[in-house]
């Protein structure tokens, strides 16, 4: 005699296709785990952790579909927000082992690097009107795509030489504290780019990119010189100096870093133009 399907699930047997044909909604009524096939004892399974299954129709599927998005974003907003005030002290608590309360550094940093991309393409902000010299941006750009990484290097050459000892961090700890504090920076840059969204003529791009040179790189130097504060607990008003050293050295490692680089790049970009 051929058992119900409330049986086997019972028995622990697995259903059958035409278990679940036949059995509609009452199937996924009966309290069973539909992915182990354990007994449930509440919304979720003891053993693999599933929420009840429910048959899927347009309504669930687009209520499961919104709720990962928004609980995603709710927290990436949260988290980006938090790190934007506080680098040093997420990236301290990060190391220090409060993984889940923060969203990973690196996922992070490539979702403010993407965003930054879209606005200078959106603002034409390395566009140019002579052909040749368009052609000549294009390819800078094609071989400057790793460029982003070269902020992170002298974040973390200068925190590996002013504190290298202080407090027993590790390396990869240190690249913790510098992709956090690149993620500002970054934000930073966001943000200072986002009024030419609203109008971006040649000349207004122009004078942008003139004027942006002589504050953004004590934007950038401030906000390492804070995130090394936080990050190695450092007392203000005695200390001062031990954040202030390491963005001097901040300064002049993303300076010499970026030199280097251009040269290669320049050097690249004529071999490839001639």
């Amino acid at each position: 005699m051929e058992q119900s399907p409330e049986t086997r699930s019972a028995l622990g047997e697995k259903p059958t296709r035409n278990d679940i044909s036949g059995a509609s909604n009452r199937f996924f009524e009966e309290p069973i785990c539909r992915n182990c096939g354990e007994p449930l004892r509440d919304k979720y399974c003891h053993v693999c952790g599933q929420k009840k299954a429910q048959r899927l129709n347009s309504s669930h599927l687009r209520d499961e579909v919104w709720e990962k998005l928004r609980w995603f974003e709710a927290d990436m907003a949260k988290s980006a927000f938090r790190v934007v005030t506080k680098p040093g002290a997420v990236a301290r608590e990060y190391v220090l082992g409060q993984r889940k309360s923060h969203t990973h550094p690196l996922k992070l940093l490539l979702a403010a690097i993407v965003v930054l991309l879209l606005v200078i393409a959106q603002v034409d902000y390395l566009g140019s009107q002579d052909e040749r010299l368009s052609k000549a941006v294009a390819l800078v750009q094609s071989w400057s795509k790793w460029s982003f990484s070269l902020g992170i290097l002298a974040i973390l050459v200068a925190s590996n030489i002013a504190f290298w000892a202080r407090q027993g961090f590790n390396f990869i700890e240190h690249l913790v504290l510098a992709t956090y504090a690149h993620f500002v920076i970054i934000v930073a840059n966001t943000i200072n780019l986002s009024p030419l969204l609203l109008d971006s003529t040649a000349e207004i791009v122009k004078s942008h990119r003139f004027y942006t040179g002589y504050y953004m790189p004590f934007v950038e130097i401030g906000i390492v010189f804070f995130a090394f504060g936080q990050f190695f607990a450092i007392d203000w008003r005695q200390q001062w100096w031990w954040p202030a050293i390491g963005a001097g050295l901040f300064y002049l490692s993303k300076e010499g870093l970026f030199y280097l680089y251009a040269r290669a790049v320049i050097r690249i970009v004529i071999a490839q133009l001639s």
